[in-house]
């Protein structure tokens, strides 16, 4: 299980929960059309019930 979140200034903008390891690429990849300044994508997976931080994705300043 895989947890995807678009922030935008550390607030939250986008949320999704997602089960399939491709599928999860696939909607990241919809995602970073969306970065622009102060935005970034952070991931997590579950581990052995608990949310371990998976990458982290942002534009290049």
């Amino acid at each position: 299980m895989y947890r995807v979140t678009l922030l935008e200034k550390e607030e939250i903008l986008l949320f999704k929960e997602l089960e399939d390891y491709e599928n999860t690429f696939t909607y990241i990849e919809s995602l970073i059309k969306q970065l622009g300044k102060n935005k970034k994508i952070i991931v997590h997976e579950k581990r052995d019930d608990k949310w371990v931080k998976f990458g982290e994705w942002k534009l290049e300043q």
